[in-house]
């Protein structure tokens, strides 16, 4: 199986946006070497750069500068049955955009399903004044609303010729293959319990950070990556009786249990120890699991599940919330029950999926120590205010003094 076949293989589970980031940094600048597939390989690099001028600018610029590529996709989207998207394409070609009023209908219903939330109703208009303000600007919101089913077309072109496209992992990919391998090279030599214990006595723990790349490219930030030092803090909290026994009876919450037993909560990555909320993560004390957990669970009903609350699944309601980033809707949990019972997901993404982020607690634990910026990094909440305050810093790498750690 060749590594775009692999790619392949995960659009059941994977948003086709992000195959498509993958393939763009791994596919070669050559079409010619793909034999049969270099038709399709071309397409892919002139799709590429279609798209990167509309997230830049816009769709109908976009189009403007690339104008041939947009007529392959227009055919492509012919050839699909797409009929609603290339009639739509085809008018903000012309330069006389026709939205069909499909996204202005679904916030109407929105406004008037929620019309008893005056704050909301308020929010949706004054967004709607925005989005429609003219046919071109709504027009913009339907195309990007509906691109993920042209990329899904391009996919089952690239599918056609997966043997002969020429296509490596590419960064990013290679990078979370080495993460893997780490977090079981990891596992292998100390449990999960001790490795968390190893954060309280590293020396002189640090953060690496800059600002986002929009601020430098919109703001005139700097680009200097600066040397934050932080603190891991012991809460200190242990378990009840009642909670170990609680534990105990759950083979999915073994795991848990035994790191909880020796670090009963912990905040890591503080850039003022007196203040947990500074913390880059937070590995909630036993006391507030409870509240936590029923904080999670009224956020998923009122918004993932807010259409039908009773069908957010059993399961979640006995789910231990141990994790949080501060800052983040979301917290990270360990279902006991169901069946994602004794793996790791962040609630606000996962659950109405119905996926994980990793199959054990371990795991997570591990993570979080080789390669702290995967779980950090979830949402892009973690940021640390620069000297001067004018913008915010986001970590890009954590390390201390210890030899070997980085």
């Amino acid at each position: 199986m060749t590594p775009l076949q692999e790619l392949l293989n995960q659009r059941d589970t994977t948003d086709p946006s992000e195959l498509m980031q993958q393939l763009r940094e791994g596919l070669s600048h050559t079409p010619a070497a793909s034999g049969p597939g270099s038709a399709t390989h071309q397409l892919l690099l002139a799709y590429f750069k279609l798209n990167e001028r509309a997230c830049d600018a816009s769709f109908a610029s976009a189009f403007k500068r690339y104008p041939d590529t947009a007529l392959a996709l227009l055919e492509l989207c012919a050839q699909h049955q797409l009929t609603a998207l290339g009639t739509l394409m085809h008018s903000v070609m012309q330069g006389q955009a026709k939205p069909d009023g499909t996204f202005q209908r679904a916030l109407k219903a929105q406004a008037t399903e929620k019309a008893n939330h005056p704050g909301l109703v308020a929010a949706l208009q004054g967004f709607a004044s925005a989005a429609f303000a003219t046919p071109g600007h709504e027009a913009e919101i339907e195309l990007s609303l509906a691109w993920s089913a042209l990329e899904d077309c391009l996919l089952d072109e690239v599918a056609l010729h997966g043997a002969h496209i020429d296509f490596a992992w590419g960064p990013t990919e290679r990078k979370k293959l080495q993460e893997a391998q780490a977090v079981q090279s990891a596992l292998a030599d100390k449990p999960a319990a001790q490795m968390l214990q190893d954060f309280l006595t590293d020396a002189a723990p640090y953060v690496m950070a800059q600002p986002s790349e929009w601020d430098m490219s919109h703001d005139g930030a700097p680009a200097d990556i600066i040397q934050m030092p932080v603190q891991h803090v012991a809460l200190n909290d242990p378990l009840t009786q009642a909670q170990v026994t609680h534990l105990a009876a759950y083979p999915a919450a073994l795991q848990l249990l035994a790191v909880y037993r020796q670090t009963p909560g912990v905040a890591l990555f503080c850039t003022d120890p007196d203040d947990h909320w500074t913390a880059g993560f937070l590995f909630l004390p036993p006391a507030q699991w409870e509240d936590a957990g029923a904080e999670m669970v009224d956020w998923l009903t009122s918004v993932d599940f807010q259409d039908d609350p009773e069908s957010l699944p059993a399961w979640v309601r006995s789910a231990i919330a141990f994790g949080k980033i501060p800052g983040d809707a979301s917290y990270w949990m360990l279902p006991l029950e169901g069946p994602l019972a004794g793996h790791v997901l962040l609630s606000n993404d996962d659950v109405s999926a119905q996926t994980s982020r990793y199959p054990n607690f371990d795991h997570f634990v591990a993570t979080l120590r080789v390669a702290p910026q995967a779980i950090l990094g979830s949402g892009g909440y973690v940021s640390y205010p620069s000297a001067g305050g004018g913008h915010q810093l986001y970590p890009v790498s954590y390390g201390c003094a210890t030899p070997g750690r980085n």
